[in-house]
């Protein structure tokens, strides 16, 4: 983008706070803000928009309940501001006005609140608008769009990956234009640049942090006990190599969580850390990340080499360890990414693969699948899933190359089954058996019993031949 003044300057500087400090919004500055809505133009000027700006704690607990929002923000925030629109007079203009309307009134509150110094952020993705509409006495005229948190930022995210206006721009009709993304998650309608654009844009939409929990209701992820499980794994497999130090290669990183946690528990006995993954925004990301922390000297970010094909930018035989972190779920036919892991590994070099398991209970996926509906949902964040069955997967291992030295389940259906009873007995008031069958739940969460082919995640070790 090029341009100057001021307000080149405030859209490119506008970035979505999701970390507040905890300072009230000053009302006079609040109503400032929200007069840019009353500038904002509405189909035939009816300006048919409402806002409640929504201060008092309790309150702001209900509308999140009743929402079912579960971004921690909104809670954190100092001034919520629900965004309602009178839809009776437009419900069914087919441009969808009302939409169109609120939304260019959104965005001149976020500009507003930008040019005040104070952080925003619009949250559309509440799973139940009804709620807030519920917890606020809504008249049924107005429905609720979303909210926009406000108050002053803490954090200083980086500017994320902008789509160049060459890409985006067609004269005169949409010759060209393809498909970017599919709602569908199986893997063998997506191409790898699709992949890899999804990948990218998705990374970006919480900003940059290292606990996810305060910008998203996502769990951090190294907190489970899968990743532990494959974090612990992992250093096991460096200190056996430790003479010399091995190198090391995660592919397909994303935000960086597992080689984050291997530098800041194996780095001194680290060779080299390598973090593969299939854009440029990828790599700036973890770096944006990583710099807030430490200077880590054993890391380094590699790009796909091939937009069409996987292609890890490393000489044949110069990897000892490769991790890979339910990342072949994500392709219709590993066989590709397999055989270049397989080729940077060195002779006796092994690998730590999770693969999801396909005879667990995905309760979702069945249902999808029985229904022929495919579509993202609760996918949404991860994009195309395939679930394999034991057999499949050790057969690709072979076929390229790896022999499989040991093969266990993570979470099999009895812990399922455990929970479900735990959950019972306390429900009933049977505490000491329901105490008893939590500790068996957590004790089975690794099996090499016959259940590990009923596990929600399959640990494959493979040893390349």
């Amino acid at each position: 983008m090029t341009g100057s003044g001021a307000y080149w300057d405030l859209i490119r500087d506008r970035r979505s706070t999701r970390i507040f400090d905890g300072r009230a919004v000053p009302k006079a500055l609040l109503e400032r803000i929200v007069s840019a809505a009353t500038e904002a133009p509405t189909a035939c000027n009816r300006q048919l928009w409402h806002f409640v700006a929504i201060t008092e704690p309790a309150l702001k607990a209900k509308v999140c309940r009743l929402s079912d929002a579960q971004q921690s923000y909104f809670y954190d925030a100092p001034v919520v501001l629900a965004v309602f629109y009178d839809t009776t007079l437009e419900g069914h203009n087919p441009c969808k006005t009302p939409f169109v309307s609120a939304g260019m009134a959104i965005y001149s509150i976020l500009l507003a609140a930008e040019a005040e110094g104070v952080g925003a952020i619009y949250l559309g993705g509440i799973r139940s608008p009804a709620g807030v509409e519920k917890a606020l006495d809504a008249p049924p005229f107005l429905k609720n769009l979303g909210v926009v948190c406000l108050g002053y930022g803490l954090d200083e995210p980086p500017a994320p990956n902008h789509r160049p206006v060459e890409e985006i721009l067609t004269y005169n009709g949409c010759v060209g234009v393809e498909k970017r993304f599919h709602h569908d998650i199986r893997p063998h309608l997506w191409r790898l640049n699709q992949l890899a654009d999804f990948r990218d844009k998705l990374l970006w939409y919480k900003g940059v942090a290292i606990d996810g929990k305060t910008l998203h209701v996502d769990p951090d992820e190294r907190a489970s006990r899968k990743f532990q499980f494959m974090t612990g794994r992992l250093g096991m497999m460096i200190q056996r190599r430790s003479d010399p130090p091995p190198v090391v290669l995660d592919m397909l990183s994303f935000n960086g969580d597992l080689a984050l946690q291997l530098l800041l528990s194996a780095e001194p006995a680290l060779g080299m850390l390598y973090s593969f993954d299939l854009t440029p925004g990828i790599g700036r990301y973890i770096r944006e990340r990583f710099k807030t922390l430490h200077n880590f000297d054993r890391w380094a970010y590699l790009e796909n080499a091939d937009a069409s094909r996987i292609s890890i930018p490393l000489a044949d035989a110069s990897v000892d360890i490769v991790s890979c972190y339910e990342r072949i779920d994500q392709f219709q036919d590993p066989t590709p990414m397999l055989r270049e892991m397989h080729r940077v590994l060195k002779p006796g070099g092994e690998a730590l693969v999770l693969v999801s398991g396909r005879f667990y209970p995905h309760m979702y996926r069945y249902k999808r699948m029985r229904q022929k509906n495919y579509a993202l949902g609760r996918n949404w964040n991860r994009g195309p899933e395939r679930k394999y069955e034991p057999k499949e997967t050790q057969d690709y291992f072979r076929n390229t190359g790896f022999r499989v030295r040991r093969m266990m389940g993570l979470q099999p259906v009895e812990m399922k089954l455990f929970s479900m009873g735990e959950g019972l007995c306390r429900k009933l008031g049977l505490y000491a058996p329901g105490d008893w069958l939590g500790d068996q739940r957590f004790r089975h969460y690794r099996t090499r019993a016959f259940s590990k082919y009923l596990s929600s995640t399959m640990a494959y070790e493979i040893v390349k031949s």
